[in-house]
C-alpha cells in the first residue's frame, strides 16, 4: 500500500539515537519460494510482519566481506509520470572459489531473490516483496583488491524497502539452509 501523505514529524529532535545502516547480513530467499508476505500499516507506519516459505524450501545466509555490502533504493521518475523505486543491492563474498562457490555464482547470477538486509545497528529491511531483485552484475575476481566474488542485485519495484518485524526475522532465520 502506497502511503501519499505525510502524516510523521521528521525533526532531529525525534530522531536522536545512533544509526549505522551498514549491511551486516543478507538473507536471500529464493521468489519461487516466497509463497505470501503479509504487512501491518497504522498511521502511515508499515513493516512486513510474516513471510511464508514453501515447504521445503531454504533461506540463504550471506555474510558479506567487510565494508563490501551496501544498498540504494531510488525513486524514478519516467518522463510520463510514471513513478517507481530502483533497489540495488552490492555486496563481496570472499572464500576459496570450489565447486560450491562455483554453483553460488551462477546462482546468484540467474536467480531471483526477495533479500532481506540486516543493517549494524539492528534493523531488517525487505527489498524485493512485489517484485524480485535480480543480478545485474556478477563478478569473479582475483590478483586484486576486490578478489572474490562482487554481486549486484537490482529491480525496478513498486514499493520501498519496508522494515521487518520480529516475528518475520525469526521465520526468516528458522529457514535458513544447514
Amino acid at each position: 500500500m502506497a502511503i501519499c501523505k505525510l502524516n510523521t514529524n521528521l525533526t532531529r529532535s525525534s530522531q536522536c539515537g545512533y544509526s549505522l545502516p551498514q549491511i551486516v547480513e543478507l538473507y536471500l530467499v529464493n521468489y519461487e519460494d516466497l509463497t505470501e508476505t503479509e504487512y501491518t500499516s497504522s498511521g502511515g507506519c508499515e513493516e512486513i510482519t510474516a513471510v511464508t516459505i514453501a515447504s521445503g524450501a531454504t533461506v540463504s545466509k550471506v555474510e558479506p566481506a567487510k565494508n563490501s555490502a551496501s544498498f540504494e533504493d531510488t525513486l524514478v521518475v519516467e518522463d510520463s509520470g510514471a513513478r517507481y523505486r530502483n533497489a540495488n543491492i552490492t555486496f563481496n563474498v570472499t572464500g576459496t572459489y570450489n565447486a560450491c562457490m562455483h554453483g553460488a555464482l551462477d546462482a546468484l547470477s540467474l536467480g531471483r531473490y526477495f533479500v532481506v538486509v540486516k543493517t549494524a545497528d539492528g534493523n531488517y529491511l525487505g527489498f524485493g516483496r512485489i517484485s524480485p531483485l535480480e543480478a545485474e552484475t556478477a563478478t569473479l575476481a582475483g590478483g586484486s583488491d576486490t578478489n572474490g566474488l562482487q554481486i549486484v542485485l537490482s529491480g525496478n519495484i513498486a514499493e520501498s524497502p519496508m522494515p521487518l518485524s520480529e516475528e518475520a526475522v525469526a521465520q526468516i532465520k528458522a529457514k535458513i539452509a544447514e
